[in-house]
Protein backbone atom coordinates (compact mmCIF):
# COMPACT_ATOMS: atom_id res chain seq x y z
CA UNK A 1 0.00 0.00 0.00
CA UNK A 2 2.65 2.61 0.83
CA UNK A 3 3.59 2.76 -2.80
CA UNK A 4 0.41 3.38 -4.35
CA UNK A 5 0.60 6.94 -4.01
CA UNK A 6 4.18 7.57 -5.77
CA UNK A 7 2.84 4.92 -8.55
CA UNK A 8 -0.18 7.19 -9.42
CA UNK A 9 2.39 10.37 -9.51
CA UNK A 10 3.97 8.02 -11.58
CA UNK A 11 1.59 7.09 -13.96
CA UNK A 12 -0.36 10.63 -14.26
CA UNK A 13 3.08 12.07 -14.86
CA UNK A 14 3.21 9.96 -17.95
CA UNK A 15 -0.25 10.10 -19.45
CA UNK A 16 0.33 14.24 -18.79
CA UNK A 17 3.28 14.34 -20.41
CA UNK A 18 2.02 15.06 -23.87
CA UNK A 19 -0.28 17.23 -23.00
CA UNK A 20 2.46 19.80 -21.47
CA UNK A 21 4.49 19.03 -24.11
CA UNK A 22 2.19 20.37 -26.81
CA UNK A 23 1.29 22.85 -24.17
CA UNK A 24 4.93 24.32 -24.52
CA UNK A 25 5.62 23.76 -27.82
CA UNK A 26 1.64 25.34 -29.05
CA UNK A 27 2.56 28.65 -26.87
CA UNK A 28 6.07 29.28 -27.63
CA UNK A 29 4.85 28.85 -31.36
CA UNK A 30 1.56 30.81 -31.14
CA UNK A 31 1.27 33.14 -28.07
CA UNK A 32 -2.83 32.88 -28.03
CA UNK A 33 -2.42 29.34 -27.90
CA UNK A 34 -3.86 28.61 -24.55
CA UNK A 35 -6.40 31.23 -23.93
CA UNK A 36 -9.03 29.26 -21.96
CA UNK A 37 -7.82 27.74 -18.79
CA UNK A 38 -11.39 25.95 -17.69
CA UNK A 39 -11.26 23.60 -20.69
CA UNK A 40 -8.10 22.90 -20.90
CA UNK A 41 -7.75 21.83 -17.25
CA UNK A 42 -11.01 20.00 -17.33
CA UNK A 43 -10.39 18.52 -21.17
CA UNK A 44 -6.97 18.23 -21.42
CA UNK A 45 -5.07 17.67 -18.00
CA UNK A 46 -7.65 15.91 -15.39
CA UNK A 47 -8.22 13.23 -17.87
CA UNK A 48 -4.28 11.78 -17.66
CA UNK A 49 -4.53 12.83 -14.42
CA UNK A 50 -7.26 11.00 -13.10
CA UNK A 51 -6.69 7.90 -15.35
CA UNK A 52 -3.14 8.17 -14.64
CA UNK A 53 -3.61 7.88 -10.97
CA UNK A 54 -5.94 5.22 -11.12
CA UNK A 55 -3.77 3.21 -12.92
CA UNK A 56 -0.95 4.32 -10.75
CA UNK A 57 -2.84 3.13 -7.48
CA UNK A 58 -4.36 -0.37 -9.31
CA UNK A 59 -0.77 -1.37 -10.13
CA UNK A 60 0.37 -0.20 -6.49
CA UNK A 61 4.39 -0.56 -7.20
CA UNK A 62 7.06 1.92 -8.26
CA UNK A 63 8.07 4.81 -6.62
CA UNK A 64 8.36 8.50 -8.59
CA UNK A 65 6.37 10.80 -10.22
CA UNK A 66 6.81 13.74 -8.14
CA UNK A 67 9.31 15.42 -10.25
CA UNK A 68 8.11 14.30 -13.17
CA UNK A 69 4.76 16.24 -12.40
CA UNK A 70 6.73 19.23 -10.94
CA UNK A 71 8.12 19.45 -14.69
CA UNK A 72 5.02 19.46 -16.14
CA UNK A 73 3.52 21.96 -14.17
CA UNK A 74 6.52 24.36 -15.03
CA UNK A 75 5.83 23.30 -18.71
CA UNK A 76 2.31 23.83 -18.56
CA UNK A 77 2.36 27.17 -16.52
CA UNK A 78 5.35 29.00 -18.57
CA UNK A 79 3.06 28.31 -21.33
CA UNK A 80 0.25 29.91 -19.74
CA UNK A 81 2.42 33.01 -18.86
CA UNK A 82 3.82 33.44 -22.61
CA UNK A 83 4.20 36.89 -23.19
CA UNK A 84 1.65 38.52 -25.92
CA UNK A 85 2.91 40.54 -28.69
CA UNK A 86 2.24 44.27 -28.87
CA UNK A 87 -0.68 46.52 -31.32
CA UNK A 88 0.28 46.22 -34.87
CA UNK A 89 -0.25 49.50 -37.19
CA UNK A 90 -2.42 48.50 -40.03
CA UNK A 91 -3.50 52.01 -41.86
CA UNK A 92 -6.81 50.36 -43.00
CA UNK A 93 -8.52 47.30 -41.96
CA UNK A 94 -12.10 46.45 -43.79
CA UNK A 95 -14.33 44.26 -41.64
CA UNK A 96 -16.97 42.46 -43.78
CA UNK A 97 -20.43 41.28 -42.27
CA UNK A 98 -21.94 39.34 -45.05
CA UNK A 99 -25.66 40.55 -44.92
CA UNK A 100 -26.17 42.13 -41.95
CA UNK A 101 -28.65 44.79 -41.49
CA UNK A 102 -28.93 47.73 -39.03
CA UNK A 103 -32.64 46.14 -38.40
CA UNK A 104 -30.93 43.47 -36.28
CA UNK A 105 -27.98 45.46 -34.89
CA UNK A 106 -29.45 48.19 -33.87
CA UNK A 107 -31.73 46.03 -31.28
CA UNK A 108 -28.56 44.15 -29.81
CA UNK A 109 -25.91 45.01 -27.67
CA UNK A 110 -23.24 45.34 -30.00
CA UNK A 111 -20.08 47.08 -28.25
CA UNK A 112 -17.18 47.23 -30.57
CA UNK A 113 -19.41 48.25 -33.84
CA UNK A 114 -21.53 51.00 -31.39
CA UNK A 115 -18.27 52.28 -30.27
CA UNK A 116 -17.48 52.32 -34.45
CA UNK A 117 -20.23 54.37 -34.66
CA UNK A 118 -19.70 56.25 -31.84
CA UNK A 119 -16.59 57.32 -32.31
CA UNK A 120 -17.26 57.81 -36.71
CA UNK A 121 -20.02 58.06 -39.09
CA UNK A 122 -22.18 55.35 -40.42
CA UNK A 123 -24.92 55.03 -42.62
CA UNK A 124 -27.12 52.86 -44.72
CA UNK A 125 -24.81 50.90 -47.56
CA UNK A 126 -27.46 50.59 -50.20
CA UNK A 127 -27.00 47.36 -52.18
CA UNK A 128 -27.97 46.27 -55.66
CA UNK A 129 -29.64 44.03 -57.77
CA UNK A 130 -29.11 40.83 -58.36
CA UNK A 131 -27.71 40.58 -54.72
CA UNK A 132 -25.43 37.86 -55.21
CA UNK A 133 -22.56 38.05 -52.39
CA UNK A 134 -19.57 37.53 -55.47
CA UNK A 135 -21.04 40.64 -57.58
CA UNK A 136 -21.40 42.58 -54.63
CA UNK A 137 -18.19 42.36 -52.90
CA UNK A 138 -16.42 42.67 -56.21
CA UNK A 139 -18.23 46.16 -56.71
CA UNK A 140 -17.22 47.40 -53.39
CA UNK A 141 -13.46 46.53 -53.85
CA UNK A 142 -13.21 48.01 -57.42
CA UNK A 143 -15.54 50.52 -56.83
CA UNK A 144 -16.77 49.88 -60.40
CA UNK A 145 -19.86 48.51 -61.57
CA UNK A 146 -20.62 44.08 -62.71
CA UNK A 147 -20.60 45.43 -66.90
CA UNK A 148 -17.13 47.12 -66.05
CA UNK A 149 -15.58 44.50 -63.28
CA UNK A 150 -17.24 41.40 -64.91
CA UNK A 151 -18.01 39.45 -62.30
CA UNK A 152 -21.98 38.61 -62.63
CA UNK A 153 -22.58 35.39 -60.70
CA UNK A 154 -21.42 32.89 -58.32
CA UNK A 155 -19.03 30.80 -60.59
CA UNK A 156 -16.31 33.59 -60.67
CA UNK A 157 -12.67 33.08 -60.59
CA UNK A 158 -10.35 35.93 -59.62
CA UNK A 159 -8.62 36.29 -63.19
CA UNK A 160 -12.39 37.57 -64.52
CA UNK A 161 -12.09 40.23 -62.25
CA UNK A 162 -11.59 43.37 -64.95
CA UNK A 163 -11.25 46.08 -62.77
CA UNK A 164 -8.21 46.53 -60.11
CA UNK A 165 -9.59 46.41 -56.55
CA UNK A 166 -8.56 48.43 -53.72
CA UNK A 167 -5.75 45.88 -52.00
CA UNK A 168 -4.32 45.57 -55.78
CA UNK A 169 -3.92 49.33 -55.85
CA UNK A 170 -2.28 49.93 -52.45
CA UNK A 171 0.13 46.54 -53.04
CA UNK A 172 1.04 49.11 -56.40
CA UNK A 173 2.14 51.71 -53.82
CA UNK A 174 4.36 49.36 -52.06
CA UNK A 175 1.90 48.63 -49.41
CA UNK A 176 1.96 45.05 -48.16
CA UNK A 177 -1.83 43.68 -48.03
CA UNK A 178 -3.19 40.83 -46.18
CA UNK A 179 -6.82 39.79 -47.61
CA UNK A 180 -8.31 37.32 -45.56
CA UNK A 181 -11.53 35.47 -47.25
CA UNK A 182 -12.97 38.45 -49.80
CA UNK A 183 -14.84 36.93 -52.17
CA UNK A 184 -13.67 36.20 -55.91
CA UNK A 185 -9.81 35.68 -54.09
CA UNK A 186 -9.19 32.29 -56.05
CA UNK A 187 -7.29 31.42 -57.34
CA UNK A 188 -4.84 33.64 -55.33
CA UNK A 189 -2.06 35.77 -56.36
CA UNK A 190 0.71 36.96 -54.72
CA UNK A 191 2.18 40.13 -53.76
CA UNK A 192 5.64 41.67 -54.31
CA UNK A 193 5.06 44.12 -51.06
CA UNK A 194 4.13 41.36 -48.90
CA UNK A 195 0.88 40.32 -47.08
CA UNK A 196 -1.62 37.28 -47.64
CA UNK A 197 -4.43 36.31 -49.17
CA UNK A 198 -6.89 33.43 -48.25
CA UNK A 199 -10.12 33.07 -50.39
CA UNK A 200 -13.15 32.44 -49.38
CA UNK A 201 -15.90 30.15 -49.22
CA UNK A 202 -16.55 29.55 -52.77
CA UNK A 203 -12.94 28.43 -53.36
CA UNK A 204 -13.09 25.21 -54.71
CA UNK A 205 -9.55 24.20 -53.46
CA UNK A 206 -7.16 24.88 -50.67
CA UNK A 207 -4.30 26.85 -52.57
CA UNK A 208 -3.46 30.16 -50.26
CA UNK A 209 -0.60 32.79 -50.16
CA UNK A 210 1.72 31.96 -49.11
CA UNK A 211 0.83 28.36 -48.81
CA UNK A 212 1.29 27.62 -44.91
CA UNK A 213 -2.18 29.01 -44.77
CA UNK A 214 -3.17 26.42 -46.70
CA UNK A 215 -4.14 24.31 -43.26
CA UNK A 216 -7.59 26.87 -42.90
CA UNK A 217 -8.78 26.13 -46.20
CA UNK A 218 -8.24 22.21 -45.97
CA UNK A 219 -10.18 22.33 -42.91
CA UNK A 220 -12.87 24.04 -44.34
CA UNK A 221 -13.28 21.82 -47.68
CA UNK A 222 -12.37 18.61 -45.82
CA UNK A 223 -15.55 16.91 -46.74
CA UNK A 224 -15.37 18.33 -50.07
CA UNK A 225 -11.73 17.14 -50.87
CA UNK A 226 -12.54 13.58 -49.34
CA UNK A 227 -15.55 13.60 -52.05
CA UNK A 228 -13.20 14.50 -54.77
CA UNK A 229 -10.03 12.17 -53.21
CA UNK A 230 -7.75 14.44 -54.23
CA UNK A 231 -4.03 12.54 -53.34
CA UNK A 232 -2.24 12.35 -50.12
CA UNK A 233 -5.35 14.27 -48.03
CA UNK A 234 -4.46 15.53 -44.73
CA UNK A 235 -6.51 14.35 -41.43
CA UNK A 236 -7.70 16.76 -39.32
CA UNK A 237 -5.68 16.22 -36.58
CA UNK A 238 -2.83 16.68 -38.43
CA UNK A 239 -4.26 20.14 -40.02
CA UNK A 240 -5.25 21.25 -36.48
CA UNK A 241 -1.16 20.56 -35.40
CA UNK A 242 -0.26 22.47 -38.84
CA UNK A 243 -2.54 25.84 -37.51
CA UNK A 244 -0.96 25.31 -33.68
CA UNK A 245 1.89 27.91 -34.75
CA UNK A 246 -0.25 29.89 -37.48
CA UNK A 247 -2.80 30.92 -34.66
CA UNK A 248 -5.19 27.90 -33.91
CA UNK A 249 -5.90 28.54 -30.15
CA UNK A 250 -6.95 25.68 -27.58
CA UNK A 251 -10.99 26.87 -27.32
CA UNK A 252 -11.43 26.79 -31.04
CA UNK A 253 -9.94 23.22 -31.33
CA UNK A 254 -11.30 22.30 -27.89
CA UNK A 255 -14.92 23.51 -29.24
CA UNK A 256 -14.11 21.49 -32.41
CA UNK A 257 -13.87 18.22 -31.08
CA UNK A 258 -16.67 18.72 -28.25
CA UNK A 259 -18.92 19.18 -31.31
CA UNK A 260 -17.55 16.37 -33.39
CA UNK A 261 -17.48 13.76 -30.33
CA UNK A 262 -21.18 15.21 -29.35
CA UNK A 263 -22.60 14.88 -32.74
CA UNK A 264 -21.17 10.99 -32.69
CA UNK A 265 -22.86 10.39 -29.90
CA UNK A 266 -25.99 12.16 -31.02
CA UNK A 267 -26.40 13.44 -34.32
CA UNK A 268 -27.34 17.21 -34.37
CA UNK A 269 -30.52 18.19 -36.22
CA UNK A 270 -29.76 20.10 -39.62
CA UNK A 271 -30.49 23.22 -38.26
CA UNK A 272 -28.58 23.45 -34.88
CA UNK A 273 -25.26 21.39 -37.29
CA UNK A 274 -25.08 24.52 -39.22
CA UNK A 275 -25.58 26.80 -36.36
CA UNK A 276 -22.84 25.52 -34.58
CA UNK A 277 -20.13 24.70 -37.77
CA UNK A 278 -20.61 28.46 -38.99
CA UNK A 279 -19.82 30.05 -35.46
CA UNK A 280 -16.65 27.58 -35.28
CA UNK A 281 -15.43 28.19 -38.58
CA UNK A 282 -15.73 32.31 -37.35
CA UNK A 283 -13.14 31.61 -34.76
CA UNK A 284 -11.15 29.40 -36.57
CA UNK A 285 -10.69 32.15 -39.26
CA UNK A 286 -10.41 34.84 -36.41
CA UNK A 287 -7.59 32.74 -34.97
CA UNK A 288 -5.65 32.45 -37.95
CA UNK A 289 -6.03 36.35 -38.66
CA UNK A 290 -5.00 37.80 -36.15
CA UNK A 291 -2.07 35.73 -35.75
CA UNK A 292 -1.33 36.68 -39.48
CA UNK A 293 -1.69 40.17 -38.82
CA UNK A 294 1.51 40.30 -35.92
CA UNK A 295 3.12 37.75 -38.96
CA UNK A 296 3.09 39.93 -41.97
CA UNK A 297 2.37 43.05 -40.39
CA UNK A 298 -0.09 44.75 -43.55
CA UNK A 299 -0.82 48.24 -44.25
CA UNK A 300 -4.11 47.21 -45.52
CA UNK A 301 -6.04 44.15 -43.69
CA UNK A 302 -9.25 42.83 -44.84
CA UNK A 303 -11.69 40.16 -42.70
CA UNK A 304 -14.83 39.03 -43.78
CA UNK A 305 -17.59 36.32 -41.63
CA UNK A 306 -20.46 35.09 -43.64
CA UNK A 307 -22.05 33.55 -40.93
CA UNK A 308 -24.62 36.30 -40.43
CA UNK A 309 -26.05 35.60 -44.06
CA UNK A 310 -26.03 31.67 -44.04
CA UNK A 311 -27.72 31.81 -41.19
CA UNK A 312 -29.88 34.49 -42.29
CA UNK A 313 -31.39 32.14 -45.19
CA UNK A 314 -32.23 29.20 -43.00
CA UNK A 315 -32.63 30.55 -39.55
CA UNK A 316 -34.61 34.03 -39.90
CA UNK A 317 -38.24 33.16 -38.79
CA UNK A 318 -36.80 31.05 -35.78
CA UNK A 319 -35.20 34.57 -35.07
CA UNK A 320 -38.41 36.28 -35.26
CA UNK A 321 -40.69 33.27 -33.50
CA UNK A 322 -38.14 32.83 -30.72
CA UNK A 323 -36.06 35.83 -30.06
CA UNK A 324 -38.57 39.22 -31.03
CA UNK A 325 -36.84 41.07 -28.24
CA UNK A 326 -33.29 39.55 -29.09
CA UNK A 327 -32.43 38.93 -25.20
CA UNK A 328 -31.19 35.45 -24.81
CA UNK A 329 -34.54 33.88 -23.23
CA UNK A 330 -36.45 31.12 -25.41
CA UNK A 331 -39.84 30.46 -25.50
CA UNK A 332 -40.23 26.42 -23.75
CA UNK A 333 -41.16 25.40 -27.42
CA UNK A 334 -37.94 26.99 -29.36
CA UNK A 335 -34.88 25.27 -30.06
CA UNK A 336 -31.21 26.80 -28.94
CA UNK A 337 -30.64 26.93 -32.52
CA UNK A 338 -33.44 29.53 -32.80
CA UNK A 339 -30.56 31.99 -31.16
CA UNK A 340 -28.28 31.33 -34.61
CA UNK A 341 -28.82 34.85 -36.13
CA UNK A 342 -28.51 37.03 -32.73
CA UNK A 343 -25.39 34.56 -32.00
CA UNK A 344 -23.66 35.48 -35.11
CA UNK A 345 -24.01 38.84 -35.12
CA UNK A 346 -22.61 38.71 -31.39
CA UNK A 347 -20.21 36.62 -32.44
CA UNK A 348 -18.77 39.35 -35.14
CA UNK A 349 -18.85 42.58 -33.03
CA UNK A 350 -16.61 39.90 -30.49
CA UNK A 351 -14.21 39.18 -33.32
CA UNK A 352 -13.87 42.61 -34.74
CA UNK A 353 -13.55 43.65 -30.69
CA UNK A 354 -10.52 41.72 -30.30
CA UNK A 355 -9.13 42.82 -33.83
CA UNK A 356 -9.52 46.10 -33.09
CA UNK A 357 -7.98 45.42 -29.30
CA UNK A 358 -4.32 44.24 -31.64
CA UNK A 359 -4.13 47.38 -33.51
CA UNK A 360 -3.45 50.71 -32.77
CA UNK A 361 -5.20 53.46 -32.51
CA UNK A 362 -3.65 54.23 -35.44
CA UNK A 363 -5.48 52.49 -37.63
CA UNK A 364 -8.41 53.34 -39.84
CA UNK A 365 -11.50 50.49 -39.26
CA UNK A 366 -14.26 50.43 -41.71
CA UNK A 367 -17.52 47.67 -41.20
CA UNK A 368 -19.27 46.97 -44.41
CA UNK A 369 -21.98 44.50 -45.62
CA UNK A 370 -22.99 43.35 -49.13
CA UNK A 371 -26.81 43.49 -48.63
CA UNK A 372 -28.79 43.33 -45.88
CA UNK A 373 -31.58 40.48 -44.63
CA UNK A 374 -35.36 40.67 -44.14
CA UNK A 375 -37.58 37.68 -43.43
CA UNK A 376 -39.57 36.37 -46.77
CA UNK A 377 -42.36 38.12 -48.06
CA UNK A 378 -45.50 38.17 -46.51
CA UNK A 379 -46.71 36.58 -50.27
CA UNK A 380 -43.77 34.35 -50.16
CA UNK A 381 -45.16 33.11 -46.90
CA UNK A 382 -47.79 30.47 -48.91
CA UNK A 383 -45.25 29.33 -51.32
CA UNK A 384 -43.88 26.48 -49.89
CA UNK A 385 -41.31 25.51 -52.63
CA UNK A 386 -38.11 26.55 -54.17
CA UNK A 387 -37.12 26.74 -57.59
CA UNK A 388 -34.26 24.27 -58.58
CA UNK A 389 -31.06 25.31 -60.75
CA UNK A 390 -28.92 22.19 -62.14
CA UNK A 391 -31.43 20.85 -65.14
CA UNK A 392 -32.21 24.51 -66.13
CA UNK A 393 -28.84 25.74 -65.95
CA UNK A 394 -27.66 22.45 -68.49
CA UNK A 395 -30.79 23.02 -70.72
CA UNK A 396 -30.02 26.93 -71.38
CA UNK A 397 -26.36 26.14 -71.53
CA UNK A 398 -26.46 23.58 -74.21
CA UNK A 399 -29.53 25.38 -76.34
CA UNK A 400 -28.66 29.22 -75.70
CA UNK A 401 -25.16 29.56 -74.59
CA UNK A 402 -22.87 29.81 -71.41
CA UNK A 403 -24.70 31.33 -68.04
CA UNK A 404 -24.56 31.37 -64.47
CA UNK A 405 -28.19 30.26 -62.88
CA UNK A 406 -28.52 30.82 -58.95
CA UNK A 407 -31.94 31.16 -56.92
CA UNK A 408 -32.53 33.76 -54.14
CA UNK A 409 -36.12 33.28 -52.75
CA UNK A 410 -38.69 32.11 -54.91
CA UNK A 411 -37.21 33.79 -58.13
CA UNK A 412 -34.01 31.77 -60.28
CA UNK A 413 -31.75 34.73 -61.93
CA UNK A 414 -29.91 33.61 -64.81
CA UNK A 415 -26.81 35.81 -65.37
CA UNK A 416 -25.56 35.90 -69.09
CA UNK A 417 -21.69 35.06 -70.11
CA UNK A 418 -21.72 35.63 -73.39
CA UNK A 419 -19.67 38.60 -75.18
CA UNK A 420 -22.79 39.78 -77.35
CA UNK A 421 -25.74 40.06 -74.42
CA UNK A 422 -28.00 41.52 -75.84
CA UNK A 423 -28.33 38.32 -78.56
CA UNK A 424 -28.00 35.84 -75.98
CA UNK A 425 -30.56 37.31 -74.03
CA UNK A 426 -33.24 37.38 -77.44
CA UNK A 427 -32.16 33.87 -77.68
CA UNK A 428 -32.68 33.42 -73.92
CA UNK A 429 -36.24 34.99 -74.05
CA UNK A 430 -37.33 33.58 -77.07
CA UNK A 431 -36.25 29.59 -75.62
CA UNK A 432 -38.69 30.49 -72.70
CA UNK A 433 -41.35 31.02 -74.61
CA UNK A 434 -40.90 27.76 -75.60
CA UNK A 435 -40.35 25.73 -72.24
CA UNK A 436 -44.04 24.84 -71.78
CA UNK A 437 -45.91 23.50 -68.70
CA UNK A 438 -47.41 20.52 -69.72
CA UNK A 439 -50.83 21.02 -68.29
CA UNK A 440 -51.30 24.37 -69.43
CA UNK A 441 -49.32 24.30 -72.45
CA UNK A 442 -47.98 28.47 -71.72
CA UNK A 443 -44.16 29.50 -70.45
CA UNK A 444 -43.61 27.50 -67.49
CA UNK A 445 -41.62 31.02 -66.13
CA UNK A 446 -42.09 34.91 -66.05
CA UNK A 447 -39.13 36.61 -66.65
CA UNK A 448 -37.84 40.28 -66.22
CA UNK A 449 -34.78 42.39 -66.54
CA UNK A 450 -32.38 42.44 -64.24
CA UNK A 451 -29.19 45.05 -64.12
CA UNK A 452 -26.03 43.78 -65.21
CA UNK A 453 -26.80 41.29 -67.88
CA UNK A 454 -29.42 39.11 -65.69
CA UNK A 455 -32.70 37.54 -66.39
CA UNK A 456 -35.21 37.28 -63.57
CA UNK A 457 -37.04 34.12 -63.49
CA UNK A 458 -40.46 33.76 -61.20
CA UNK A 459 -43.08 30.94 -61.95
CA UNK A 460 -46.16 32.04 -64.00
CA UNK A 461 -48.04 29.34 -61.81
CA UNK A 462 -46.66 29.60 -58.12
CA UNK A 463 -49.34 26.47 -57.15
CA UNK A 464 -46.69 23.59 -56.51
CA UNK A 465 -48.20 20.79 -54.54
CA UNK A 466 -47.28 16.79 -54.39
CA UNK A 467 -49.73 16.11 -57.27
CA UNK A 468 -49.05 18.73 -60.08
CA UNK A 469 -45.10 17.56 -59.27
CA UNK A 470 -46.20 13.81 -59.67
CA UNK A 471 -47.95 14.91 -62.78
CA UNK A 472 -47.05 17.86 -64.96
CA UNK A 473 -44.32 18.14 -67.16
CA UNK A 474 -41.67 21.26 -68.28
CA UNK A 475 -40.46 20.95 -71.55
CA UNK A 476 -41.40 17.61 -72.03
CA UNK A 477 -39.65 16.75 -68.74
CA UNK A 478 -41.14 16.09 -65.19
CA UNK A 479 -41.66 19.10 -63.20
CA UNK A 480 -40.00 17.73 -60.28
CA UNK A 481 -36.35 18.92 -62.40
CA UNK A 482 -37.49 22.38 -62.01
CA UNK A 483 -39.07 22.99 -58.88
CA UNK A 484 -39.74 21.00 -55.44
CA UNK A 485 -41.46 21.83 -52.27
CA UNK A 486 -39.67 22.91 -49.15
CA UNK A 487 -40.08 25.53 -46.15
CA UNK A 488 -36.25 25.46 -45.60
CA UNK A 489 -35.72 29.19 -46.95
CA UNK A 490 -37.07 31.80 -44.29
CA UNK A 491 -34.89 34.51 -44.95
CA UNK A 492 -33.86 37.05 -48.28
CA UNK A 493 -31.65 39.60 -49.07
CA UNK A 494 -32.63 43.03 -48.37
CA UNK A 495 -30.95 46.22 -50.16
CA UNK A 496 -30.41 48.47 -47.02
CA UNK A 497 -26.62 46.89 -45.76
CA UNK A 498 -24.54 48.60 -43.23
CA UNK A 499 -21.29 51.04 -43.08
CA UNK A 500 -19.60 52.39 -40.24
CA UNK A 501 -16.09 53.81 -40.45
CA UNK A 502 -13.53 55.48 -37.35
CA UNK A 503 -10.44 56.59 -36.88
CA UNK A 504 -7.61 58.77 -38.68
CA UNK A 505 -9.42 60.86 -41.61
CA UNK A 506 -12.82 59.93 -40.63
CA UNK A 507 -14.95 62.54 -38.84
CA UNK A 508 -16.96 62.11 -36.15
CA UNK A 509 -20.38 62.62 -37.64
CA UNK A 510 -22.39 60.32 -36.70
CA UNK A 511 -24.90 59.19 -39.27
CA UNK A 512 -24.51 60.53 -42.58
CA UNK A 513 -26.72 60.15 -45.82
CA UNK A 514 -26.78 56.64 -47.44
CA UNK A 515 -23.87 55.21 -49.38
CA UNK A 516 -23.59 52.94 -52.79
CA UNK A 517 -21.31 49.83 -53.11
CA UNK A 518 -19.90 51.89 -55.67
CA UNK A 519 -18.65 54.70 -53.05
CA UNK A 520 -16.93 52.02 -51.03
CA UNK A 521 -13.64 51.34 -53.11
CA UNK A 522 -13.19 55.84 -53.36
CA UNK A 523 -13.38 55.96 -49.94
CA UNK A 524 -10.80 53.48 -48.74
CA UNK A 525 -8.10 54.61 -51.58
CA UNK A 526 -8.85 58.13 -50.22
CA UNK A 527 -8.33 56.92 -46.33
CA UNK A 528 -5.30 55.11 -47.91
CA UNK A 529 -3.91 58.58 -49.80
CA UNK A 530 -4.44 57.24 -52.83
CA UNK A 531 -5.82 58.32 -56.36
CA UNK A 532 -9.47 56.52 -57.19
CA UNK A 533 -9.81 56.47 -61.17
CA UNK A 534 -11.83 58.48 -63.03
CA UNK A 535 -13.70 55.41 -64.39
CA UNK A 536 -14.96 54.89 -60.38
CA UNK A 537 -18.35 56.39 -60.69
CA UNK A 538 -18.18 56.51 -56.92
CA UNK A 539 -17.39 58.92 -54.36
CA UNK A 540 -15.27 59.16 -51.61
CA UNK A 541 -17.47 59.76 -48.64
CA UNK A 542 -14.94 61.67 -46.38
CA UNK A 543 -13.50 63.84 -49.17
CA UNK A 544 -10.79 62.67 -51.91
CA UNK A 545 -6.97 63.32 -50.98
CA UNK A 546 -5.30 63.42 -53.90
CA UNK A 547 -6.37 63.95 -57.53
CA UNK A 548 -8.27 61.20 -59.57
CA UNK A 549 -6.22 59.19 -62.34
CA UNK A 550 -7.46 57.91 -65.36
CA UNK A 551 -8.13 54.07 -64.19
CA UNK A 552 -5.92 51.49 -62.12
CA UNK A 553 -7.66 48.70 -64.15
CA UNK A 554 -4.24 47.56 -65.54
CA UNK A 555 -3.60 46.34 -62.37
CA UNK A 556 -6.67 43.81 -62.64
CA UNK A 557 -4.56 41.25 -64.25
CA UNK A 558 -0.73 41.38 -63.24
CA UNK A 559 0.80 38.53 -61.29
CA UNK A 560 -2.29 36.66 -61.70
CA UNK A 561 -2.44 32.89 -61.95
CA UNK A 562 -3.83 31.51 -64.64
CA UNK A 563 -5.79 33.12 -68.25
CA UNK A 564 -9.47 33.82 -67.57
CA UNK A 565 -11.62 31.77 -69.45
CA UNK A 566 -15.08 30.02 -68.41
CA UNK A 567 -15.88 28.87 -64.99
CA UNK A 568 -16.63 24.89 -65.00
CA UNK A 569 -17.69 22.79 -62.31
CA UNK A 570 -14.33 22.50 -60.34
CA UNK A 571 -13.80 26.12 -59.86
CA UNK A 572 -16.18 26.40 -57.58
CA UNK A 573 -17.26 25.31 -54.04
CA UNK A 574 -20.64 23.70 -55.51
CA UNK A 575 -20.85 22.28 -51.47
CA UNK A 576 -21.24 25.84 -50.00
CA UNK A 577 -23.47 26.81 -52.89
CA UNK A 578 -26.12 23.95 -51.77
CA UNK A 579 -25.68 24.32 -48.02
CA UNK A 580 -27.16 27.95 -48.22
CA UNK A 581 -29.50 27.20 -50.71
CA UNK A 582 -28.42 28.70 -53.79
CA UNK A 583 -28.57 25.94 -55.91
CA UNK A 584 -29.88 22.36 -54.94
Amino acid sequence: MRYRIPAALLFAGLLLLPTALVAAWGAWTNPWFLDDAASFFFLAVLPPLVVGGALGAAVGRGRGGGALLLVEALLIGAAWMRPKPGPVHPKLLVFGIDGATWNVADRLSLPALQGIQQRGSWTVLRSEEPMFSPLLWTTMATGEHPDQHGIRGFRTRSDQVRAARFWEVAADAGMAVGVYKWLVTWPPRSFASGGFVVPAWLAPTPETWPEEYRFIKELELARRLHRRKLANPRPAWRLALDGIPHGLRWSTLAQALVMQLSDAVHPLPPLARAWRLQLLRVWMDRDVFIAALHEREPAVATFTTYATDALGHTHWALMERCVPAMGGHLDADCPSYARAVPDAYRQADAVLGEILAHVGEDTTVIVVSDHGFRAAEQADAGRAFAPLTERLRARIAAEVGPVDVARLGHKVVVTLQAEDRDAERAALETWLGGLVQGSTGAPFYRWEDLPDGAVGLTLAVEEVDEDRLASDTVGGEPIARYVKLTERYTGEHDGAGIFAAAGPGVPARGEIPEAELVDVAPTLLALLGLPSGRDMPGRALFGERVPRVGSHDVLAHANQPGAAGEVGEDDVNTEALRAIGYIE
